[in-house]
């Protein structure tokens, strides 16, 4: 899968006003993570997979995080708001290289914040609280940007084997999980140089 220049979607109406709210920074990395989960498709990636346990899913906004919300109704707008909101702050991405936000932020949206904030404080060392604090930060900010990607893409790629391990039923989902991280991985080592 080749990715396209996103930057032509950043054109379309509805896109340019759900993202028109927030930053440069955070527009380049949630367009990615919305083209790789069907997003940007006329149905939002609309989902119901039997082997994703997220149940139904849109915009890559799975039902499973949010019991109460009308996933089938939901919008572009408002699903770019709940992942600003619910991933990008707690993981304190806008302090980040673009390259480091963007494996964070795709990585908060597949394990969840406290399980990608662990596996990020385990590799900078600091204290694994779940908690992206100022610590946390300090502690990614020593490490070059792009050993930073790099480490966390291969510490996110043994997570999805222990995944498959743990529950075979997941299995059907591993290639799908690979070839995502590699999107995002050669992404986030590309915004590691623009960002």
């Amino acid at each position: 899968m080749t990715f396209p220049n996103l930057t032509y979607f950043k054109q379309l109406p509805e896109i340019k006003a759900a993202l028109a709210p927030y930053s440069l920074q955070f527009a380049d990395a949630i367009l990615p993570i919305l083209y790789l989960e069907g997003g940007l498709n006329a149905d939002g990636g609309l989902n119901n997979t039997p082997s994703d346990r997220g149940g139904l899913t849109k915009f890559g906004i799975s039902q499973r995080a949010y019991p109460h919300l009308d996933i089938a109704n939901l919008t572009l707008a408002q699903a770019v708001r709940l992942f600003h909101r619910d991933y990008w702050r707690p993981m304190q991405c806008g302090e980040l290289n673009a390259g480091v936000a963007l494996m964070l932020l795709d990585g908060a949206v597949q394990h969840g914040v406290p399980s990608m904030t662990m596996l990020v404080q385990r590799y900078v060392g600091a204290k694994p609280d779940g908690r992206f604090g100022p610590l946390t930060l300090k502690a990614c900010h020593g490490v070059l940007p792009i050993q930073l990607c790099v480490g966390l893409s291969l510490k996110r790629a043994r997570k999805y084997a222990r995944i498959c391990a743990n529950d075979t039923t997941q299995t059907p989902n591993l290639n799908g999980w690979y070839n995502r991280l590699e999107h995002i991985t050669e992404r986030a080592i590309a915004g590691v140089h623009h960002g």
